[in-house]
């Protein structure tokens, strides 16, 4: 297994979804070796095993959040926060998201563990690395990731920022377009595009005319979110019946997005959207998986009612980001039955390793090998897509290890197997000259 995943570390690999911070963004920060659990998902370990919502406030401080206050708060002292912050750590440590984070400090600064003898110098490696240059030092020259798709943040997602091109590209959001909450959200979609949308039809068109501007842009593709306040059964389209509610929306009658007249809009807007990226050439990312934090729904965690709208755009690209966590069998029925469905494993190496291991011995004797991207970070620090992609490479290499041992595989397929799932086949997916 070790030797599989030395190989697989030698194959550039294409990072299929991440949430990175822009390292300009990063060197404002000083971060330490605590601030990386105020990330949502490790934070959200330390809640479900019962960690008080002010305790890891006081450990993590606010460097590491997504947002930083304009003013800091000056944190307590290092030792004062790890003392607080040990009894927790006990019950985290063997998470994949813990494990994550070890993974990032090994390969980015030589740390074997988390104690109360390596937390200041860890936190001191990582205030070294605070420089320009250290994102191309630990995503190229260490991961060797020859790309990562990185999500366009902002107010909404839907400019392309302005991004190192030699190391990330765009990926925008139809979001805003496709979950109107309110009049007051239609009135900002009209102030910033300058038009006066009178009809569903002047929506789509925009999609249209913005997804032919991101591909020009170099976008790979676009994405949807809609499983973070729905399950994914985008009905059959009724034109007439989102006509209605449309007029209700503009005449300030609109009963609300979470409403099943909501859902009648959103199910034509969201066909829209699948349509107007496919005109473009883009595929649709759909988060289909866990919600990120605590006590997250498992409403729109499955891919099986996507069915129809798969059935219904046959030319174009789904790339089900979190493969349908944790209903992958049924992910994987579509993806062997549907030619546009594509199983995306971004977030789950860390989120259920054993999970990854045992989806990918399914998959391969299942699905057609190229519909399966391998990785994607899903996070906002470089050591830690670092640490993950490590991880990523051990599970893809368990996987292929063991099927060997039983005799299904040739060492020689698994090599093979491994570069399609970190390299070819998302370059296939994106538009993207495999590296070699």
């Amino acid at each position: 297994m070790s030797e599989l995943v030395a190989t697989f570390g030698r194959v550039p690999t294409i990072n299929g979804h991440t949430h990175v911070i822009s390292e300009t963004d990063r060197l404002a920060r000083d971060l330490d070796a605590l601030s990386y659990f105020a990330h949502p998902y490790p934070a959200a370990d330390l809640r479900s095993a019962g960690m008080p919502h002010e305790d890891l406030l006081f450990v993590t401080g606010d460097q590491g959040n997504l947002t930083v206050p304009e003013r800091p708060a000056s944190p307590a002292p290092l030792e004062e926060r790890w003392a607080r912050f040990l009894p927790w750590w006990d019950r985290i440590r063997f998470t994949g998201f813990s494990q994550c984070l070890l993974e990032g400090w090994r390969g980015a600064y030589g740390f074997d563990r988390l104690d109360a003898t390596t937390v200041g110098p860890i936190s001191d490696a990582i205030r070294a690395g605070r420089r320009p240059g250290h994102y191309a030092e630990i995503l190229r020259d260490r991961a060797n990731i020859a790309i990562s798709l990185v999500q366009m943040t902002g107010t909404y997602g839907e400019e392309v920022a302005e991004i190192d091109r030699n190391l990330f590209l765009p990926v925008p959001r139809l979001n805003r377009f496709t979950m109107i909450r309110s009049r007051d959200d239609l009135a900002s979609l009209e102030s910033d595009y300058s038009t006066d949308f009178r009809s569903v039809d002047d929506l789509i068109d925009t999609m249209h005319v913005r997804c032919a501007a991101w591909k020009a842009a170099g976008a790979p593709e676009i994405k949807l979110s809609q499983s973070y306040h729905r399950a994914m059964d985008f009905g059959t389209p009724d034109p007439s019946r989102a006509a209605v509610v449309f007029r209700q929306l503009r005449d300030g009658q609109y009963p609300g997005l979470d409403t099943p007249d909501g859902r009648v809009l959103e199910d034509v807007l969201v066909h829209g959207a699948v349509s107007a990226a496919t005109a473009s050439g883009l595929p649709v990312q759909f988060h289909v998986g866990p919600r990120a934090g605590s006590y997250g729904s498992l409403e729109g965690t499955s891919l099986a009612p996507m069915a129809g709208l798969i059935r219904a755009h046959r030319d174009a690209r789904f790339d089900i980001s979190h493969s349908g966590f944790p209903y992958l069998t049924e992910a994987a029925v579509l993806a062997k039955t549907c030619e546009n469905v594509f199983l995306n494993l971004s977030w789950m190496h860390i989120y259920s390793p054993e999970g990854c291991v045992r989806a990918l011995r399914e998959w391969i004797r299942m699905v057609p090998v190229n519909k399966i991207i391998g990785f994607g970070d899903d996070l906002y620090w470089v050591d830690s897509i670092l640490g993950h992609l490590v991880m990523a490479r051990q599970n893809v290499a368990h996987a292929l290890a063991g099927m060997m041992i039983e005799g299904l595989l040739t060492e020689s397929d698994s090599v093979e197997i491994g570069r399609a799932l970190f390299n070819s086949n998302p370059a296939a997916l994106y538009g993207i000259s495999p590296v070699r």
